[in-house]
C-alpha cells in the first residue's frame, strides 16, 4: 500500500510538473517609443489563432530600435513566443522573448544581433504545440509605396489612345 501512494505522489508530481502554465497575459499597454523614422511596418494576420494588429520596426532619437506592437491583439495561448524569421516555417528565427500580452501595445528592443531586414517576418509562435498563431510581414520604406504605386497603376491605369 505504501508504494501504490508513492507511486501515485511521483506520477502526479511528475504530470503536474510538465504541464505549461499559460505565462502571457491577457492585456499590457506599455508607454511605447518615441520613433524618429519608421524603418518597416507589417499587418499581422492570422495563421491557425484569430490575430490582428500592427507592428514597426522603428528608430528612436538615440538610434536606439525597437519592434513596436500597435493594437495587437490574439488568442491566448501557452508558451507564446516572438520570433523574427525569413518564412512562415520558424526555420531558421530569432526569438526576441515570450509574448509580452495577448492584446495591447507594447514593444521589444532589439540588439545588434537581431537582423530585422532578412528576417522579414514577425511570428507569433508557440512553442510548446509548434503552433503559428499569427504574423506580419515588414514592408521596408519605399518598398511598400512602390508596391502600393504598382497595384494602383494595375487597376486604374489610363491607356491613352
Amino acid at each position: 500500500m505504501k508504494k501504490l501512494t508513492y507511486l501515485l505522489l511521483v506520477a502526479s508530481l511528475i504530470i503536474t510538473s510538465c504541464k505549461k502554465e499559460n505565462t502571457t497575459p491577457a492585456a499590457v499597454t506599455e508607454q511605447l517609443p518615441i520613433a524618429v523614422t519608421v524603418l518597416a511596418t507589417g499587418s499581422v494576420t492570422s495563421s491557425v489563432h484569430t490575430s490582428s494588429g500592427t507592428v514597426k520596426i522603428v528608430k528612436d532619437a538615440a538610434n536606439k530600435i525597437y519592434l513596436v506592437f500597435e493594437n495587437f491583439k490574439t488568442d491566448n495561448g501557452p508558451d507564446l513566443r516572438v520570433w523574427l524569421s525569413p518564412n512562415n516555417s520558424g526555420t531558421p528565427y530569432q526569438e526576441l522573448g515570450l509574448l509580452k500580452a495577448a492584446s495591447g501595445n507594447f514593444f521589444y528592443e532589439l540588439d545588434a544581433s537581431v537582423n530585422y531586414t532578412s528576417n522579414n517576418r514577425v511570428l507569433i509562435w508557440c512553442k510548446q504545440f509548434s503552433v503559428l498563431f499569427g504574423y506580419a510581414v515588414f514592408l521596408y520604406g519605399l518598398f511598400k509605396y512602390l508596391i502600393l504605386y504598382f497595384i494602383l497603376n494595375f487597376f486604374f491605369r489610363i491607356n491613352p489612345e
